[in-house]
This record gives C-alpha cells, structure tokens and sequence, in this order.
C-alpha cells in the first residue's frame, strides 16, 4: 500500500512539472493558472523605489479563492534574491491590473536589479514571468550614491561607491570619519551609517577616495507640529495657529510646508496661517497639513468662528492725570456693534492694579481711587462679552500723573539720651505724602521749627526734668499740610527696666508682653543696637494686641539688640517692659583674654581669665569650658565646666605634677567659641612645704628647749642636787705607793661591801684635793719614789688588820679587804704593781655596776664600786677612787 502512494505521488509531481513546462497549470476544470501578464518595472531613484505593475489572466477570473503572486528583485549579475514578497490579489470582476512598489535600502544605481512575477493558487504555481531588470550607474570615476539624500535622525542609511574599470576601493568617510564597507559586487562597494545627530544647516559630505567624489546628506525630522486652534481676529478671515514642535534642521525647499483645508499658506509659515473666509457658516472643521521630506502631518480642529473672536489691541491710547481718564480707538469698524468688556491695567510703584469696564463699542473709561501725585502707566485689552473666548491683545502703554493731596499724618516717635530728647519720624513714603515734602514743622512749647527734608528728627537739649512736654510734628507739601502728630516727652530722669533674653527667628523677633492697664492707645516697641549708638526704631501696636513680629532690614546676624515696650497712655509713654536677644545667635568672634594658670598646692591650679566684652559677643554665653592637656600625654584630655554665676575664676583639683596646657572657651547655644590662647604651667613638687613643716617643727622643739632650759637655769641648784650631786674623788697618797719587800706578787683580798653600807662611786673629773689634805696629818701615804714592793706590804698590813665579812673605812684604809676577790693579775709597767684585772676594768665580784646610776643599789647583797682609771700627771699615773658609807665615816 505504501509503494502504491509513493508511486501515486511521483506520478502527479512530474505531471504538475509537466505541465509547467507547458506554460498552463490546470487548478480546477476549466481554471487555468497561466501566471502574469504585461509585467512593467519602473523605479524612482530619488526615492530608491521600484514600482511593478502586470495584469491577471482571464482565466483567472474563475479561480473560487484568492490568487497570490509571489515577487522577487533579484542581483541581475549573480541572481542573488535580494527581496521576495507574496502578494494577495482577488481576482476582479472589472480590472485585472495590479500594482506593487518597494523600496531598496541600497541604492538603485550601486548595481543592476531584476524583477520576476509568478501566480499561486494553494499549490499550484504558474511560470515566473520574464526578468524585467533595471540597470546599475557605470562611470569612469568613483561615484557615490543616492544623490542629495534626506534621512530622519535616528535610522541607518546605506551609501554605495561605484568604482571605473580597474580602479580599486581605498575608503568610504561620512562627515570625514572612516567607516567599514561591504562589497557587493565588480566595483560596487557599500557601507551602512547610523544617523546619530541632525546635520547642521547645511548638508553633511559622504565620499569615497577622495573629498573630489562624493555626495551630501541632510539628516533631520519629519514635522513634530501640534495644538491647531482657530479664531477670527477681525471678523473677516480665520487665523489658525499651533504650536511647533522640535525643529526639523531642514532648510530651504527641504523645510516644512503648510496648508490649511488644502489651501497653500503662504511662504515661510512657521505658527500661523491667515485665510479670508465668511465667520457667518457656523462650526465647521479646519485641516492643516505639514509636509517634508521625511514625513507628513495633519492637524484638526473643529469651530464656530462667531464663537472664537479675539478682538486686536487697541490704538492710540491717551490718559489724562487731570480726570484720571483714558480714550482709545478701533482699527476695525466692526468693532464699534460689538458688546464687549475691557480691562485696563494701571503700574505705579511696582503695584499692578486691574480694572474692568463694559460697554457697546467701548473706547473710553474713568478711572476713581487714584493716588494722588502718583505716577501711573495703563494699557488697555478687550474682548467680547457674549460669547467670551479670549481677551485681545494689549494695547501700548500710556504714561500720566495724578494731581497732589495733602500727606497724610506722619509717625512720631521720641529717643531719650540723657537730658537730651530726639524726636524722630518716619518718612513718608510715595502713596503717603501726596506730592513732594517741602519742610517738616515741629513746635514745642512756644518754639517752632522748620526742618527740611531729608533730615526726620529733631533733638531736643536742656530741657527741664520735673514736668512733661507735648510736642508737635507736620509736613507740608505744595497741596497743604498733614494732620498734627503729638508726641509727650515723659520727666527725667527716665526710669530703667531690667531686660529678659530672647532669640530671634527667621531674621526677627516674636515678641509677647503682659498687659498694662494703663495702655489706652496701644504700645510702642523700639530697638536698637545694645551697644551701638543708633536712631531707634520703631512700630505702633494697636490697643488690645500684647504681642507683634519685629522686623526690619537693619537687623544683622550676631548683634544684640535692645527691645523696649512702651505703653501708651493719654500721657506720656510709660517704659513697660524691655528685652535683649540676637535675631540669629553666631559663634564668638571675640577672645577670651588674660587667661592665667597658678600652682595652689600640689594638686590645685586656679584658672582666671577675662570674659568676652559684651560688644563682642555674638551670642548669649552661657558658660565656660574649661580644657586641660596634659603635654606629656597628648591624648589626655580633661575638661571642667563653669557657669556664669561663677566668677571667672576656677579651682582645678586633682590635678598631678606634670606639664600643662589650658584653653578656655565660652558655650554658647550655637557651640563653643571665643577661643583664649593657650597657658602653660608646670606643676612641681611642694618640697618648700615639707622644709616649712621641718622648720615650724624644729622652731617649736627650740622654743620647748628653751623654755625647759630657762626653767631649769632658775631651779639649776635643784637640778643640779638631784641629778649629779658633787662627788668627792679619791686620790692615791705617796706613801701608799710604797714599795714592800722583794718583788714578789702581792695579791689584794677585797671582801665585799655590806648591802645598804657603803656607795662607791668613781668621778674622774672630780678633784680629790680635799681628801688629800684631810689625811694628810694622818700617816698618809707619799709617793717618795721608793720600790713597788713597800705598796704591796702596806696593802697586807690594810688586809690583815680587817676582819672577815666587814670592811670598815677609816682614813688609814684605802682598799677594802679582798680575799674573796679573783681575776687576772694586770703588771703595772710603771711601778710594777700587779693589780686585779676586776679592778682595772671598773667590775666588782657578782654583780655589774650601773654606769648611769649615780649610787650604788642597795637592795642588791653585793657591794657597788666604780673605779676612775690611772690619769697620767707630770710625774706619773694618778689613780682616784672615792668611797662613801651610807653612815658617817669613822676615823
């Protein structure tokens, strides 16, 4: 089954071919597909368009569905399809003639096209029709084509170079720019530019090897126009206008051309267009169309022109100062039937007053309300008043003057100084003096002065102090003088009010105030620099209003100013209230100055400086800031706050020994400010504190030894008995040094003393002159320079005669007895005398005497003896020793 379709399908192709070949396709039975007949191609090298028209076979007619017809342009050199296209056509009934066009983006003359036809019906297709080819440019010389081309912005365009026989490529440059190029075939050569910019008014050049062979371009927009209205200006013609769009940058034949309902405007229209018509028809439509080269547009708008009248200017306008009047005249009498309504515009001191008048034909008005001695312009514009649609066009300007009047009252105000009083007015400005000011006329008491302008005060001098005076101010101008304005200057001396501190806003004050109920006429605020000489200002506050915003053009950033709140009364102004601030706080400009650093004890220092004058001061202070660096540390930093109640000056605690920098500023509410310049201090050590306290101390212990040394000089007999008693010293006789027989060693038996007997005491300072001489009648003993052996004898002789366990001392005893007494036998290398060891180093038998008693102990069972060494004289060594009993000393 497969085999026979396939066998089926080959069958029915090759006579489909068949029959193709043949020239007739059969699509139905009696239909005959026999393709396109008088084919014609035509082209349009300014457009780069082809246009083909053919027409159908007869047989064609009978075709039940729609017939197509496939077209292709074709490279004529290599066949190359360039474009296809299937065209739907229904047969018709009368005409059998088609028509197709198409535009090349590479122009017609690069290269040779050509152009086939044939007929579709579902699938079957007639013979393509014979080739209809439209022949390329050949030339001797590069040539660039399309020729004075016009491109919209914004879109690509392709420009083609045709060489001569055998000339090659060597470049394409748009506005002097290489491009890349594309060959397309034998000499022809191609390349593709985006238009990026609209040209300049003239064209842009494109060539190819050289500036010499070229073309130009003009690139630019279709027209952008909008916003078609129409009106009648004069009742006769219609006026359409619209607004312009962008520009086309296109000049000359190429620039936009208009026409209204197919009617040419006239040459160089660019916004309007003007067409006599009958305003009499009733709403109907107005067209406009703009065309160029790169596009066309049209504009609509519908109107009744009885509707849309706006009326032109009027003409010779003329005002009149004496009656304030202004006449006028119409350029077309069809105005003067016409009920229309007009404004008229007055100028004068930069104020812009408008008035409206009706009327039939209207040409003149009066105008009421003027001020007088002013300077006014007018100008005039009218429309319709049925029917309103737009006010005409303003008429040209007309200057006049109005007549003088008298000046208004002026305001009066006073500035006490002392016992000096200035009267001060406001000038009166143009609407208010009515004519130009002559002289001003104050009267005081009696006086009367005249005061010429420009000067607005009058001052006051040596005027009494314990009543009031009413003064009185005028102006005068050619038309009269103002009503009187009276100021009473209140008795000096003028009390004072202490002030409260506030802060402006927004380049001026808000202020508010209690009532006073003596403010029958309202108030009074003036201000002034604080401190600054100045002319007061001032303003007047109506009755019943505690409150007002203070501002005035004098008012700068950072000055203080001093408000003052006077209250009016059937009197003399009474000074209620009084205010300081800044209308805008900034940072001190001024310096601290005089700062000083002063050590006060080892961890203190007091700061004191000069604050910032109050005519430097740029804002309320509100404290000081103290900063302490320590210049060892750079990063240490301390920081002590002080306020204003303090005095400036600041004690600084905690503070150790090391080297110091100290700024001070003042804060403010817009930061810190008023810089001082930095002070240095080095703290160090408060030795002369601890030399004072040394020397306060020893000063008191000198005065305390003084005072015990005075005491005890008076009781020194006293002193002196109870402290060291005289002691007698014990001296060693001549005959005692009597040498015994032989040589030998004598040993000194000493028995102790009984307790609470005898003191020994040794002095040798003492003298013991006395004693010698006491005993020397009594067989005392004389150094007769005999042999140390008599000594020793005289000694057994002492020893023999006592008796054990007592010793009793009489003046022929000079040694108590010592058989109980041991120790190292000491040779005296003088005298040979060999005494006890015990006894020359001052220690007794058990027991160690107290060197710093004055008395031997006597609870102790051991005797006490104190031994003064061997003083050396003239002839030899001088031994002392004093002893004394307790009881009297027996002979």
């Amino acid at each position: 089954m497969l085999v026979f379709l396939l066998w089926a399908s080959l069958f029915l192709s090759s006579l489909q071919e068949q029959n193709g070949q043949d020239g007739n396709t059969y699509v139905a039975p009696g239909v005959l597909l026999s393709g396109p007949q008088n084919v014609s191609v035509d082209y349009d090298l300014k457009d780069q368009r082809i246009s083909v028209t053919w027409e159908d076979d007869p047989s064609s007619s009978r075709v039940p569905d729609k017939l197509i017809y496939d077209v292709e342009v074709l490279l004529t050199v290599s066949m190359t399809e360039v474009h296809s296209e299937a065209v739907d056509v229904r047969p018709a009934l009368t005409s059998r003639k088609y028509h197709w066009s198409w535009t090349s983006a590479l122009p017609l003359e690069c290269t040779s096209r050509s152009v086939r036809l044939r007929s579709r019906y579902q699938n079957y297709t007639s013979q393509w029709s014979p080739l209809q080819t439209i022949t390329g440019r050949a030339s001797s010389h590069p040539q660039v084509f399309p020729r004075s081309s016009v491109v919209q912005v914004d879109s690509n365009f392709t420009f083609c170079c045709v060489l001569g026989p055998g000339q090659r490529l060597e470049y394409m440059k748009y506005n002097n720019i290489l491009m890349n190029t594309t060959h397309i075939i034998d000499q022809s050569y191609a390349m593709v530019v985006h238009m990026q910019s609209p040209s300049p008014p003239s064209c842009i050049n494109v060539y190819c090897n050289s500036p010499l062979y070229g073309t130009c371009v003009y690139v630019g927009y279709p027209p952008g126009d909008r916003n078609l209205v129409c009106e009648t200006r004069d009742l006769e013609s219609v006026e359409c206008h619209w607004d312009i769009g962008r520009a086309t940058n296109l000049t000359k034949q190429r620039m936009t051309r208009y026409h209204l309902n197919g009617r040419a405007c006239p040459n160089r229209t660019v916004s309007n267009c003007y067409q006599t018509v009958r305003v009499d028809q009733g709403e109907r439509n107005w067209t406009l169309t703009a065309r160029n080269p790169l596009g066309t547009l049209e504009l609509t708008d519908t109107a009744d022109l009885k509707k849309r009248v706006r009326l032109l200017a009027p003409m010779e306008v003329v005002a009149s100062g004496g009656n304030a009047s202004v006449q006028w005249k119409w350029e077309r009498p069809q105005y003067h039937i016409q009920l229309m309504v007009c404004q008229v515009q007055l100028n004068h001191s930069g104020h812009t007053d408008l008035r409206n008048y009706s009327g039939i034909g209207l040409t003149s008005v009066v105008l009421h309300g003027l001020a007088p001695a002013q300077t006014y312009t007018v100008r005039v514009c009218c429309g319709l008043k049925q029917h309103f649609w737009k006010w005409g066009d303003w008429s040209k300007s007309s200057t006049f003057k109005t007549e003088e009047d008298i000046p208004e009252a002026l305001d009066v105000w006073m500035q006490i100084e002392g016992n000096q009083t200035i009267i001060l007015w406001k000038p009166l400005t143009v609407n208010q003096s009515h004519g130009q000011i002559k002289d001003y006329e104050v009267t005081w008491g009696r006086q009367e002065t005249i005061v010429h302008p420009p000067q607005n005060y009058f001052l006051i001098s040596d005027r009494s102090t314990d009543e009031w005076h009413r003064v009185t101010v005028k102006a005068k101008n050619s038309a009269g003088s103002s009503p009187l304005s009276i100021i009473i200057i209140p008795m000096l001396p003028h009390r004072s009010k202490s002030s409260m501190k506030i802060v402006g806003s927004d380049g001026g004050f808000d202020l508010s105030w209690s009532a006073s109920p003596n403010a029958s006429c309202g108030y009074v605020v003036d201000w002034c620099p604080t401190h600054t000489k100045c002319r007061v200002e001032w303003v007047k506050v109506p009755a019943g209003i505690t409150r007002a915003r203070i501002q005035s053009a004098s008012f700068e950033e950072g000055v203080r100013y001093t408000l003052s709140i006077y209250a009016c009364t059937p009197g003399a102004p009474e000074l209620w209230e009084r205010r300081e601030g800044y209308v805008k706080e900034c940072l001190p400009k001024g310096q601290i100055q005089r700062l000083a650093a002063e050590q006060h004890g080892s961890d203190t220092v007091l700061i004191s400086w000069t604050g910032i004058p109050p005519e430097n001061q740029t804002a309320f202070i509100h404290g000081y800031i103290i900063y302490c660096f320590d210049t060892s540390h750079p990063s240490t930093m301390r920081i002590f706050n002080v306020t204003t109640d303090e005095p400036l000056a600041k004690n600084l605690t905690g503070i150790p020994v090391s080297s110091y920098r100290f700024i001070v500023k003042a804060l403010t509410s817009v930061g810190e400010g008023g810089d001082s310049s930095p002070v240095f201090l080095q703290m160090n050590p408060q030795t002369d504190q601890l030399i004072t306290v040394i020397i306060s101390s020893l000063g008191s212990a000198a005065c305390l030894l003084t005072l015990v040394t005075l005491l005890c000089y008076r009781n020194w007999k006293c002193v002196k008995g109870n402290l060291y008693p005289k002691i007698p010293k014990p001296v060693w006789k001549e005959e005692w040094l009597t040498p015994p027989e032989g040589h030998g060693r004598q040993i000194l038996n000493v028995e102790p003393c009984q307790p609470s007997e005898i003191d020994i005491v040794c002095n040798r300072e003492q003298s013991g002159e006395a004693v010698l001489d006491k005993n020397a009648g009594k067989g005392a003993l004389t150094n007769t320079n005999s042999d140390v052996p008599a000594l020793h004898g005289y000694y057994n002789q002492l020893l023999s005669k006592t008796t054990s366990g007592h010793f009793t001392f009489s003046p022929h005893t000079m040694w108590p007895p010592s058989s109980q007494l041991s120790g190292t036998v000491i040779q005296n290398p003088s005298y040979n005398l060999e005494v006890l060891a015990s006894l020359d180093m001052g220690q007794s038998v058990g027991y160690e005497p107290d060197m710093n008693s004055f008395s031997c102990p006597n609870p102790e069972p051991h005797n006490s003896m104190s031994y003064v060494p061997f003083e050396t004289d003239s002839w030899g060594y001088k031994f002392q020793c004093h002893i004394e009993d307790s009881s009297p000393l027996q002979e």
